[in-house]
């Protein structure tokens, strides 16, 4: 009896090793879960491990994918280049840019102070775009207390309506109730991930001490890509939600979240939903840029000058066709 007990547990161990994913078993155990925990790791030597693609780059990370795996890793950028019209970059040193934006108080190199800046601001993120409904979900030592925030805001969406109306000066569809009282509610657009600190990958950063973030491959269409008429009414329903946490998140706590569009000159009309940084999936919307806010709190540069207000307006607007799909 022991014998064959001992096999089944065995064959299960076997199961469970071939299965077993070390990238996530290694972030998870080195990621940072809190804004005042700082600790240096030698994420260098372990992606030495794997093979790499470079896959995107934005203003302030690249992109990589590790290939075989269903990870992707964004190195925070130390360097900073503008892409204005079609592939044209303008490269711009870091530090004299960063110079200039810190007589606003505005930092966005990845010292210290704003790697952790950026995680307390990805936390407040999680309780409004992420809902977790294990504890798998995301492995982090207060997953209670996130999970209870999440739920909270989930379920009493409904009751903010007329204050959203108020506050942003627009009477919502009554479709709109049904659909925050249907199962759509909960509705997770975060993928899986983890940030770790240490010494950087690129040749570009070369020598210096960044910010990882290994998040989960999503695999799906850019929202940028997909015409509205395309969306499913699964897909639009979603975005509904996802608008409506935008307007929440921005009246409770003063952020918006990162929408920018693909090419933020020829597009700057749709601050929204011409975006690389929603994907559009099988299981449904994903927002895969979870680091970039705008403060609307704060110093006329942190919160973005123009920017948040051509967000609400398109916000307002797509929150409107969409209802009347949904």
């Amino acid at each position: 009896m022991s014998s064959t007990k001992e096999k089944v547990l065995s064959g299960i161990q076997k199961i469970r090793d071939r299965f077993k994913d070390e990238v996530e078993e290694y972030a998870e155990a080195n990621a940072i879960y809190s804004p005042e925990e700082y600790k240096e790791v030698d994420v260098k030597s372990f992606l030495a491990n794997y093979e790499l693609e470079k896959i995107g780059e934005g203003l302030n990370y690249r992109v990589f994918k590790i290939k075989g795996k269903k990870w992707i890793v964004k190195e925070a950028k130390w360097d900073m280049s503008m892409k204005f019209f079609g592939d044209a970059k303008v490269p711009l040193p870091a530090r004299f840019a960063q110079s200039i934006m810190s007589l606003f108080a505005f930092e966005f190199l990845p010292k210290k102070s704003n790697i952790l800046n950026d995680y307390r601001s990805y936390l407040e993120f999680v309780q409004y775009f992420g809902y977790f409904e294990k504890r798998s979900d995301y492995p982090h030592p207060s997953i209670d207390l996130l999970t209870v925030a999440q739920q909270n805001i989930r379920d009493t969406l409904i009751f903010f309506k007329s204050a959203i109306e108020r506050k942003y000066k627009m009477k919502l569809n009554k479709k709109l109730e049904r659909l925050l009282n249907s199962p759509v509610k909960y509705h997770n657009f975060l993928p899986r991930e983890y940030q770790l600190i240490g010494e950087s990958i690129s040749k570009e950063n070369q020598g210096k001490v960044t910010s990882f973030i290994f998040q989960e491959f999503v695999e799906g269409d850019l929202l940028a890509d997909v015409p509205e008429s395309k969306l499913s009414r699964t897909h639009k329903q979603q975005l509904v939600l996802m608008i409506y946490l935008i307007f929440l998140m921005h009246m409770q706590v003063g952020l918006i979240p990162d929408t920018k569009p693909r090419k933020f000159m020829i597009n700057a009309y749709n601050w929204l939903t011409k975006t690389d940084n929603v994907i559009v999936t099988k299981k449904g919307i994903i927002f895969v840029d979870t680091r970039w806010f705008w403060d609307t709190n704060a110093n006329v540069i942190k919160r973005g000058l123009v920017i948040p207000n051509l967000v609400i307006n398109r916000a307002k607007f797509s929150l409107e066709t969409l209802l009347k799909d949904v």
